[in-house]
């Protein structure tokens, strides 16, 4: 783990300043809207010690987490379990931080307890991961896949944001990782502060993106940025702007609207309908968890038409007359 982005000094305001560190020290590997949401949990936990009386990470100890995190289930209203799991994963790497900084203990990671998150259930009620409908996606290779005739900078970004998603099954955040230097290959780090991964586009792909990068005339470093208006360039791309593109496009081309993490359960459908190995397209989209990918790839109709058909041919068969293979008596009457 890297050193502490700057020298902590005590003050009145200690725990923000740790607070502040923290953040800094995240901007290398973690996305704005990672950091920012981090910073939300670590703010709550800050509040939760002050009213304990605590001013000092140094007297951090298992009872205030423990404390801390029953107090964020007996909140009124409820909150969610997806926030008080973000919180944890932000405690988490706050702890670890410190230890770095020689404040804490690193054993007292262990203290913040894993929260089960509930799933959430689908259109269909099955609780199955749906991905982009075979019609919608047609209509979306055709509408992104040529390059038409005076396309502007943000043409040819959502162009390319598009094939790079379905291509890599990168979550939304870890592919605005992505530095536009690296683009064809690289690594990103996993969701909630996890490893590192690796990603490759393919050559398709990688042309797409790079017709997308020959038009910048910018400085920015990251490979997908904002664009204005008019047209002006306002810094990287957040996952709201992200949703934005799928919001017009979809209005757009008379579609239904579907959210960038649907990209990531269509990679893994069309994968599976070509026969590639569970195991293949689970290390693809860096899951250990065979599960994953089976709630991931929804089974297409035409595939489960296919199975009927192999069925049915099986019962055709067996249902024809045919001479019955001759069997011994030996045993029978005895």
């Amino acid at each position: 783990m890297a050193m502490p982005a700057r020298q902590l000094v005590r003050s009145d305001s200690w725990l923000d300043s740790v607070g502040d560190s923290f953040a800094e020290w995240m901007v290398e590997d973690y996305s704005p809207k990672t950091i920012r949401n981090y910073g939300i949990g670590i703010k709550n936990f800050f509040g939760f010690l002050r009213e304990n009386g605590v001013d000092d990470l140094v007297h951090l100890n298992r009872e205030l987490i423990e404390g801390w995190q029953a107090s964020l289930r007996q909140r009124i209203p409820p909150l969610k379990s997806s926030s008080r799991s973000l919180y944890a994963t932000a405690v988490r790497q706050l702890i670890r931080y410190a230890a770095d900084c020689d404040i804490l203990d690193l054993k007292l990671e262990r203290a913040v307890r894993g929260v089960r998150r509930r799933r959430r259930d689908d259109d269909e009620g099955d609780g199955e991961r749906q991905p982009i409908s075979e019609e919608d996606l047609e209509v979306l290779k055709a509408w992104f896949g040529p390059r038409r005739p005076r396309m502007r900078l943000i043409d040819l970004r959502d162009r390319a944001l598009f094939f790079f998603l379905l291509d890599t099954g990168l979550r939304v955040n870890e592919a605005l990782q992505v530095r536009r230097d690296s683009f064809a290959r690289g690594r990103v780090r996993q969701k909630g502060g996890g490893p590192w991964v690796d990603f490759e586009l393919t050559p398709t792909s990688s042309a797409i993106v790079r017709e997308y990068l020959d038009e910048r005339v910018d400085a920015e470093p990251w490979l997908w940025i904002r664009i204005g208006n008019n047209f002006n360039v306002g810094g990287a791309l957040q996952d709201s702007g992200v949703l934005e593109v799928w919001r017009r496009t979809c209005q757009r081309l008379g579609i239904e609207r579907f959210v960038t993490h649907q990209l990531r359960h269509t990679s893994a459908t069309i994968l599976l309908a070509e026969d590639v190995d569970h195991v293949v397209v689970a290390n693809r989209l860096h899951h250990k968890d065979l599960r994953m990918v089976k709630r991931y790839a929804k089974v297409r109709p035409k595939l489960k038409q296919r199975a009927n058909d192999v069925m049915d041919q099986l019962l055709q068969a067996s249902t024809r007359p045919r001479l019955l293979p001759k069997v011994g008596r030996r045993g029978y009457g005895r």
